[in-house]
């Protein structure tokens, strides 16, 4: 949210010609439950459990285990959807512990940004309109969820570099930077 992962994501996308996901697996998950892009967009953090467990076990690959819980079941689903599309054509995937769930693919580069939290607070109040008293109430939560989120399912510390191919500091290197050194690895470790 905060330090650009969406901005660079959709600047290599370009340059590279390959297909981004972040919101877009809105679109997946839409397409493959019969439910509307905005009803999954409006609602996906309100659902009530049913709903959300019987969209997640629409997926066909294999049943998911009815004990599971709806958080888990949704990660696995999510997980199936993300495998997939990363085996059907090159792409960039923004969070939702991609670089995770593609560890063992090859031809894989796992980026990590951050940045330090004055650069964060002025983004998340320019960009996204974050009043300044909430600023860093907000990048704390988002942070703590992340890492949270990022642990449970991966047994691993949200950031860490060595959980990442390559991390960049987004407060001290432009964007546009760092999009031109990936696409300078991209083009190197995965030939046409």
């Amino acid at each position: 949210m905060v330090v650009g992962g969406h901005n660079l994501g959709k600047i290599l996308a370009k340059q590279l010609g390959i297909t981004f996901y972040d919101k877009e697996l809105i679109t997946l998950v839409a397409g493959e439950t019969n439910f509307s892009e905005d009803f999954i967009s409006e609602n996906e953090q309100k659902l009530p459990n049913s709903l959300l467990y019987q969209m997640i076990m629409q997926d066909y690959e294999a049943p998911l285990n009815k004990s599971m819980s709806y958080d888990d079941a949704l990660f696995v689903a999510q997980s199936r959807i993300i495998r997939r599309i990363a085996s059907e054509k090159p792409c960039i995937i923004v969070g939702r512990c991609a670089d995770y769930i593609l560890k063992d693919r090859p031809n894989t580069i796992n980026v990590f940004l951050y940045a330090n939290m004055e650069f964060k607070i002025n983004r998340v109040i320019n960009e996204y309109g974050v009043s300044s008293d909430k600023a860093l109430e907000t990048i704390k939560q988002t942070d703590k969820n992340r890492k949270e989120h990022y642990f449970h399912y991966t047994g691993q510390e949200w950031g860490y570099s060595r959980n990442y191919n390559i991390t960049f500091d987004t407060s001290t290197i432009p964007i546009s930077n760092i999009a031109d050194f990936i696409k300078g690895i991209y083009t190197e470790k995965i030939p046409e």
